[in-house]
């Protein structure tokens, strides 16, 4: 018996709906997945509230990566075998004990990591070196910047730019969380902690994931041709609810910023959406290659919490509440 995980109508976690299914057998070039994990990331919480534009209609199945065994491959498919282990991207439909999907989409499972650490490389990895690597072209010597740096992008991008030989300072709300940043080689600081230290400056790369005003005054951060790269709008979000006012006042709060205001600071600004550059058949098959090397250069995702499937309610309210570190999985 295989199940998923189905949104069928927006709301609180508890409004998420567990389902029987049945396997679909592979295409030509599509394997079947046995899955052992699915990796939660902020995007599904915006799913589940009706803030996510990319979405499928409702009903939809959430959830971009997932670690597993092949469990069917395609005529087509040579380099995947029944039984391999393996990890993968979902353009949704992730929150499930079987996936079909193309076999493009899917990896061996480094040997320096198991089944859990699969399940929670993926988007991390990609939006990382999407941010760091692509855009921001961080090497060595660099100032940088990390906000939500405790988080399952934050930690694979700390160590990313660390690799690089920058320097890394890492933000948090949460004092608790401190101590994992210090542990990923970054100096730690609360958001109010740096907010209160004007010398903090100078920077020549920020990853900005809470949008709103947040862009502004980091912004008044970076250094001479710093850059930085915005992924995400978890300001949009508190504790787990909808609040279309909350949205409306976190847009009008995002700045619009002028070329010339950009010319005079001689600084950057970089939107990131993953998923589009991910649907781009040329940038799909390079992310995957760099997905392949990450073992290389000693990226360890933090495993914060695994969940049961069937406790994908309680999995939501502790990451949207901001009790997580590292990435959450569901076990299948």
């Amino acid at each position: 018996m295989h199940r998923d995980i189905v949104i069928d109508k927006f709301g609180p976690a508890s409004s998420l709906t567990l389902r029987e299914i049945t396997a679909r057998p592979p295409g030509d070039d599509e394997v079947a997945i046995d899955v052992a994990y699915s990796g939660i990331n902020f995007a599904d919480i915006h799913m589940r509230l009706g803030l996510y534009p990319d979405a499928p209609k409702r009903p939809f199945v959430p959830g971009y990566e997932v670690s597993g065994k092949i469990a069917a491959v395609g005529k087509n498919v040579r380099d995947l075998q029944p039984g391999d282990p393996v990890l993968a991207g979902t353009f949704f439909g992730g929150y499930a004990s079987t996936v079909t999907i193309p076999a493009l989409q899917v990896l061996k499972l480094p040997a320096a990591y198991d089944l859990a650490a699969g399940a929670a490389l993926p988007v991390a990895c990609f939006t990382a070196q999407l941010a760091v690597v692509e855009m921001a072209r961080v090497r060595r010597g660099d100032r940088v910047l990390i906000e939500s740096a405790a988080g399952g992008v934050g930690v694979v991008a700390t160590q990313m730019a660390r690799h690089l030989g920058a320097e890394v300072t890492g933000l948090t709300t949460s004092p608790h969380k401190k101590s994992l940043i210090t542990e990923l080689g970054a100096t730690p600081y609360t958001v109010d902690e740096f907010l209160s230290d004007p010398k903090l400056t100078g920077y020549d790369f920020i990853l900005n994931s809470t949008g709103g005003a947040s862009i502004e005054w980091q912004r008044a951060r970076l250094g001479l041709t710093g850059r930085m790269v915005c992924i995400g709008m978890s300001s949009l979000i508190k504790d787990g609810k909808r609040s279309l006012l909350r949205v409306a006042a976190a847009l009008m709060r995002m700045p619009k910023i002028s070329m010339l205001k950009l010319s005079e600071a001689n600084t950057g600004i970089f939107g990131l959406n993953s998923l589009h550059v991910l649907q781009d058949p040329a940038w799909a098959a390079r992310l995957t290659r760099s997905l392949a090397a990450v073992d290389q250069i000693g990226v360890k995702p933090h495993i914060g919490k695994v969940f049961p499937a069937a406790e994908v309610a309680a999995a939501h309210a502790f990451l949207e509440t901001k009790q997580a570190t590292g990435k959450l999985l569901l076990q299948w």
